[in-house]
């Protein structure tokens, strides 16, 4: 029998952002377990919109409700939590509303999950904070499911269920097994309308000798503070509630310094540089790539967000840049070494365009050795 899975969308306003996460849960791969979305309306104000969401739930085969009154994200978070243990789920996933999730994000947090010791998975995204991988302009470049799902894959073919222990989850999208709910209990409602209820989740988790994980294999896009923003939470440039972090300060005083020794480990810039290398070379096999000059790029920014790589020739820097929506990673040119370190690692077969004349004839089938020069590791 397959587990079974709850899936709970927290929602307050956000009428520009919440229907794409509700699609695109309702639409994820059920062949590992069996997954009920529940979405969790705490009190919206904008008037119509509850009717909506309520309607777009039901058009979309995602269960509703609607809170009386406004509870804060804890309360709502928790009563999606009591959910789960109620109707005897085995999963619960709680996420935000500003997500756009990939096809395979439950059969693999199911997989870590399963793992020994594990008490939660939080999913890798491009704003999952310390943990994120950078992009230069995620709402740009990764707001289309094709893309979250493609890079969800490529992650997935290189890591599959593998997992990073971490010092707290991250509940824009984290899974916990329903027999560590019942263990560890539910959101604290100190933390008021929200910020930190997790990272005293996930700390009292590790108290009781459970792992809090960060998966490699599975890949969901955040806009970052989108649900916040629209509840009030955080304004302009805040990032944070200071007075929870207050409390976390006061409960876990070693807290900080834990984050810290992870930080100094080094571990996640490995991760990230490697996640890039792999997204590079899998979407030149897939989408094939270009050669240009940086001004070529500029003069063309309209069609930046095109799936493909393009390889970028800085004018006075001794370095290409490779470029794949929004994520970027730097190779130093030293010595003879010319454009053909891109054409060698790529493939002559996927060069779709290039802006210059390569000095070397490079053949995708039988080009001898000594005329490729291998491609150089990068800049980070």
């Amino acid at each position: 029998m397959k587990p079974r899975v709850l899936h709970v969308i927290t929602v307050y306003n956000g009428r520009t952002f919440v229907p794409r996460a509700i699609q695109s849960a309702v639409r994820m791969d059920k062949s590992v377990a069996d997954i009920d979305v529940l979405v969790l309306d705490d009190a919206s104000p904008e008037p119509g919109w509850s009717d909506d969401l309520r309607e777009l739930c039901k058009s979309l085969g995602a269960e509703y409700y609607l809170a009386p009154r406004n509870l804060g994200i804890p309360r709502n978070v928790s009563l999606g939590l009591l959910t789960a243990v109620k109707n005897g789920y085995d999963f619960v996933t709680i996420n935000n509303s500003d997500v756009i999730f990939p096809s395979n994000l439950i059969s693999v947090l199911v997989a870590c999950c399963q793992q020994e010791n594990v008490g939660s998975v939080t999913a890798w995204s491009n704003n999952v904070s310390i943990y994120s991988l950078p992009n230069a302009d995620p709402d740009v470049f990764l707001a289309e499911q094709e893309t979250v799902d493609f890079i969800s894959d490529v992650f997935f073919e290189k890591h599959q269920d593998v997992v990073v222990d971490v010092p707290a989850g991250i509940s824009f999208c984290i899974m916990m097994p329903v027999e560590v709910v019942k263990k560890v209990g539910l959101m604290d409602p100190i933390f008021g309308r929200g910020y930190c209820e997790e990272t005293d989740w996930s700390l009292r988790s590790l108290k009781m000798g459970y792992r809090v994980c960060l998966s490699l294999g599975t890949f969901v896009y955040h806009q970052g503070r989108g649900s916040n923003l629209a509840a009030g939470l955080v304004s302009g440039a805040h990032t944070t509630v200071p007075e929870n972090e207050v409390i976390i300060d006061m409960r876990y005083p070693e807290f900080r310094d834990q984050v810290k020794a992870f930080e100094a480990t080094d571990a996640m810039n490995l991760h990230k540089s490697q996640a890039i290398d792999y997204l590079l070379d899998a979407a030149a096999k897939k989408f094939g790539y270009s050669i240009v000059s940086e001004w070529e790029k500029a003069s063309r920014k309209s069609e930046s967000n095109e799936m493909k790589i393009e390889v970028v020739l800085r004018d006075g820097a001794p370095h290409l840049n490779y470029q794949f929506s929004g994520f970027e990673q730097a190779w130093p040119l030293t010595g003879d070494e010319t454009l053909n370190a891109s054409i060698s690692r790529f493939g002559a077969d996927k060069l779709r365009h290039n802006s210059f004349a390569i000095p070397r004839s490079v053949s995708s089938n039988d080009t001898p050795a000594d005329e490729v020069t291998a491609y150089p590791r990068p800049i980070w």
